[in-house]
């Protein structure tokens, strides 16, 4: 498969060949993904919105957490929204699972709608990372989690995306960037990923977790 075509499918998957590179970041992003899961340390009854579903392959994982878990999944390619409510018809039959196309700057619902949030390879398409920060932190409940997960820019590791539209941040440079918003972070985990394969090579990839969580001042 050819290599930019690929890259420039995966901010916003379409067509045919979006639907193919979905297929193939199901396989690239699966321990990413459900270490992310993992981490949400998701309760009974719990509201969770997840921020780039893709085609909704991991959906079921989350609702296997607890019990009455509502999840919210919100994409900016109608390509994948269609492909993630054919994934999970029974699913949102059930009433539990709610999939539509959003933009992650303007999330359609109210102030403090969800207990957790998770968001898994996005961070590299924000065009403005502080105002969308702000717009999670309006979503989330007080005290709610945000776990924002990504493989840092390390030199030598780092798949070659920059030319076709990525912005690659190091740790330290997310740190900063999560230091202008009212999140508190509460833990930065870092993962060496099991070898995957891609364009024809073997990657040792590392991911990180930042957890977050939407703290609140009393003025009192």
């Amino acid at each position: 498969m050819n290599f930019e075509k690929v890259a420039k499918q995966l901010a916003n998957p379409s067509g045919k060949l979006g639907v193919d590179v979905a297929l193939g970041m199901n396989i690239m992003n699966e321990f990413i993904s459900k270490t992310t899961y993992e981490l949400l340390k998701i309760n009974d009854d719990d509201c969770v919105l997840e921020i780039g579903i893709g085609n909704g392959k991991f959906i079921e994982d989350i609702l296997d957490y607890a019990s009455n878990v509502s999840f919210t999944g919100i994409d900016l390619s109608e390509t994948m929204i269609t492909e993630a409510k054919k994934n999970n018809r029974s699913l949102i039959e059930t009433g539990y699972v709610d999939l539509f196309e959003a933009n992650i700057e303007q999330i359609p619902v109210w102030n403090e709608s969800f207990d957790k949030i998770c968001t898994i390879n996005t961070i590299y398409f924000w065009e403005n990372p502080v105002n969308i920060l702000n717009e999670l932190y309006r979503v989330l409940i007080k005290n709610g989690i945000l776990i924002i997960s990504f493989r840092p820019f390390i030199n030598g590791q780092t798949l070659d995306f920059t030319q076709y539209g990525f912005r690659e941040y190091s740790s330290e440079a997310f740190e900063t960037l999560i230091l202008k918003s009212d999140f508190k972070i509460m833990e930065q985990i870092e993962k060496e990923e099991p070898p995957i394969k891609f364009n024809g090579k073997t990657h040792n990839l590392t991911s990180q977790y930042f957890l977050l969580q939407k703290t609140t001042t009393n003025t009192m």
